[in-house]
């Protein structure tokens, strides 16, 4: 298990990846009003900051196993909810193309 810190720290790295990517794809493609990017920008958006109230709120802190657990669901639902982005970016990508 990583430190709350560290996984704070990942949270913003992958999202902050996610974001600049969609920004690229919208000057690159020429498309800065796109809503569909903004979109996407905005879930990943709320998915941060979701998750990093979970990551500062923990529901149980003193059984150290249902911690693991809570902090390893975090990771993985940073994993999904970028891959996710992603998926939804590789679609526009390859319409635009």
């Amino acid at each position: 298990m990583t430190t709350r810190r560290r996984l704070k720290k990942e949270i913003d790295y992958a999202v902050s990846d996610l974001i600049l990517d969609c920004m690229t794809y919208a000057n690159l493609y020429q498309k800065p009003d796109d809503t569909d990017t903004t979109q996407i920008v905005q879930e990943t958006m709320e998915l941060r900051n979701k998750l990093r109230n979970m990551a500062n709120h923990p529901e149980q802190k003193d059984n150290s196993e249902s911690s693991k657990t809570y902090y390893d669901n975090i990771a993985k639902t940073l994993v999904e909810g970028v891959d996710k982005g992603y998926g939804k970016l590789g679609k526009l990508v390859n319409k635009a193309e």
